[in-house]
């Protein structure tokens, strides 16, 4: 399943998108008589809420064979994707823990060793911003480089599991793109404020759920700024896969749902080329994830 996060006429809510339009979420449940109670409250209209209860992914499951399984004349209608603007899907994760240096040709790249373990960082929620939203260069750095990265969706609450368990802790996945200063990064010794910079941390356009990516370890990936490919890749070649990701950081700290892990970027960021790129404003950027779909920003 494809859920969203989307205003349509001002008014957000969340849904999951078919190709004849985006079916929302609490009003199919109205509809279907599955008016579910959840610590008090009526059916949840914001994703964090969806994925803190920990039926949430699966009766969503439902409610959508039970759109499917209803004729024509009777089903909940579809807002048309014209009319809605989609949002990042989880608008203030509860963590976005970050991992750097998880694809080999950008360890080569940057000219560093490849780590031994993931190597992690954090990116601060307040850095997100949705599909089509810009990213803003701000006047304290000038070398603002590109990452795409898939980004694995915490569904259950995750302390201390095991790599063969890790799969069943995550609800799905979402493109991230983990927007970097490089001279703050460079000037600074660490990469936290150069990572967690106001609309640095584009997401979305949807979580595509585990149960259709599985372990998400087959799926191409690419750049472009301004049409033009700089990134192209495939997260078969993550150092580090989903399930040992999961594993590694439970062990370390709880998972909460909601929670967004940034998996790394592959190599053809700005700041290796000869001579540099960094992006400037008028340009828009690309990512793509294969099974998820696009995830487009202007820079301003």
């Amino acid at each position: 399943m494809r859920l969203v996060t989307y205003t349509r006429m001002g008014v957000p809510s969340i849904g999951v998108e078919l190709e004849e339009g985006v079916l929302d979420i609490p009003e199919a449940a109205s509809r279907f008589g599955r008016m579910h109670h959840v610590h008090g409250k009526m059916f949840p209209s914001t994703m964090e809420d969806l994925l803190q209860w920990p039926a949430g992914v699966e009766v969503v499951r439902q409610i959508l064979d039970r759109f499917n399984e209803t004729s024509d004349d009777e089903k909940p209608l579809l807002y048309e994707l014209s009319s809605v603007k989609f949002l990042a899907p989880i608008y203030r994760p509860g963590k976005i823990v970050a991992l750097g240096l998880n694809y080999q040709d950008h360890v080569e790249e940057t000219g560093r060793d490849v780590p031994g373990f993931p190597v992690v960082f954090a990116k601060f929620p307040s850095s997100v911003i949705g599909p089509n939203d810009d990213i803003v260069i701000p006047r304290v750095s000038k070398k603002i480089d590109w990452e795409v990265e898939l980004g694995i969706v915490i569904g259950n609450i995750c302390t201390d599991v095991s790599e063969e368990n890790a799969i069943d802790y995550v609800a799905g996945y979402t493109i991230v793109h983990d927007v970097s200063a490089r001279d703050l990064q460079q000037s600074d010794g660490q990469w936290v404020r150069a990572k967690s910079i106001d609309t640095f941390c584009p997401m979305g356009p949807c979580i595509m759920t585990a149960d259709e990516l599985g372990d998400a370890s087959e799926l191409k990936m690419h750049t472009k700024v301004n049409g033009v490919i700089k990134q192209e890749s495939n997260t078969s070649n993550l150092l580090f896969n989903v399930p040992q990701i999961v594993s590694y950081l439970s062990k370390s700290f709880t998972l909460e749902p909601g929670d967004v892990i940034a998996t790394g970027t592959p190599s053809g960021v700005g700041f290796t080329r000869n001579p540099p790129e960094y992006l400037k404003p008028g340009d828009e950027v690309e990512l793509f994830i294969e099974g998820i779909g696009y995830l487009r920003n202007k820079v301003v």
